[in-house]
């Protein structure tokens, strides 16, 4: 899923690596910078050097928190992200309830 955050223009010195063409853009009409997918640490670093440019900058930043926030706990639109996170808090509960069920019937 390709995510935007606001940047009118971007730098003349930016171009970006080859192998993450596909991934990242500039959408000078709508002002906004995008990226596709979730992004690394690394690939982060990457982009962010290629530039001081101090709007770039946080642009890169603002996308870089929604593409890991995102895939780390779960798209609003993924209704499967969903179903595991309660399917991980429901056997919680369950490992909870059964160790203290045990520590009751060991006093």
């Amino acid at each position: 899923m390709i995510r935007y955050a606001s940047l009118k223009t971007l730098p003349p010195e930016v171009s970006f690596p080859e192998d993450l063409r596909s991934r990242i853009h500039h959408d000078a009409a709508a002002g906004r910078l995008g990226f596709d997918g979730f992004m690394s640490k690394a690939v982060f670093d990457r982009l962010y050097r290629l530039s001081d440019d101090w709007d770039y900058r946080q642009a890169l930043e603002r996308l870089f928190t929604i593409c890991t926030f995102d895939a780390e706990h779960g798209d609003s639109s993924s209704g499967q992200s969903k179903l595991v996170y309660v399917a991980g808090l429901a056997g919680a509960a369950g490992l909870t309830l059964a160790v203290s069920a045990w520590i009751w019937l060991a006093m």
